[in-house]
């Protein structure tokens, strides 16, 4: 339990450096003058190998990076700039996550495609409802207009990326679940090896 708890950590923090990594360059290296979140590749790869908390987490960082180059928002609703950044990719972090590990008991291959394009989703779900809530007015077309290239883009990004994913996903799977076992085989030695000695 506890070298779990370690993997989870460790792999929750490599995810959050590859995150901002990949957040930076989404900010200020747009493509063809359109800022594509890459790090929701980064998210959708967290929640399924180390868990819904540990997507959630990267997703917090992605939207602190986010928030960085948020400064037009800012101006009309600092309150609702900081909300909305971290709880999108927050949320679609935990949300995949968990719906990632109801789909995996039944097909590994078809939960991880869906967990890994519902990441965009819902990204791009709560940024339109905060987008109405917190900067409704001149702005709301431009953002509509925005978000149907970025959001199509991102969600084309996913879903190429998707079936790859799953392949890390199952050796990932297939190699704790042989480490697994062979802790156990190691314990059963051991304790017969006690047994003996007591003898």
């Amino acid at each position: 339990m506890k070298n779990n708890q370690v993997k989870n950590i460790v792999g929750t923090a490599i995810f959050s450096a590859i995150c901002i990594v990949l957040t930076l360059i989404s900010n200020y290296i747009p493509i063809a003058g359109i800022t594509i979140n890459l790090a929701l590749i980064a998210i959708a790869m967290a929640e399924m190998l180390y868990g819904p908390f540990s997507g959630f987490l990267v997703g917090l960082v992605n939207g602190a990076i986010v928030m960085l180059a948020a400064g037009p928002f800012f101006a009309i609703s600092p309150f609702g700039t900081v909300l909305v950044c971290l709880l999108k990719s927050g949320l679609a972090g935990l949300i995949s996550g968990l719906i990632f590990k109801v789909l995996q008991k039944k097909n590994n291959v078809v939960a991880t495609i869906i967990a890994t394009i519902i990441v965009p989703i819902i990204n791009t779900g709560l940024f339109i409802v905060g987008a109405l809530i917190f900067f409704n007015g001149l702005i709301g077309d431009l953002i509509s207009i925005f978000i149907s290239l970025n959001f199509g883009i991102e969600f084309v990004i996913c879903a190429l990326v998707a079936p790859s994913l799953s392949v890390i996903i199952n050796v990932n799977q297939k190699k704790y679940a042989s480490n697994l076992e062979m802790q156990k085989e190691n314990a059963a030695h051991e304790h017969i090896i006690i047994k003996k000695g007591n003898k």
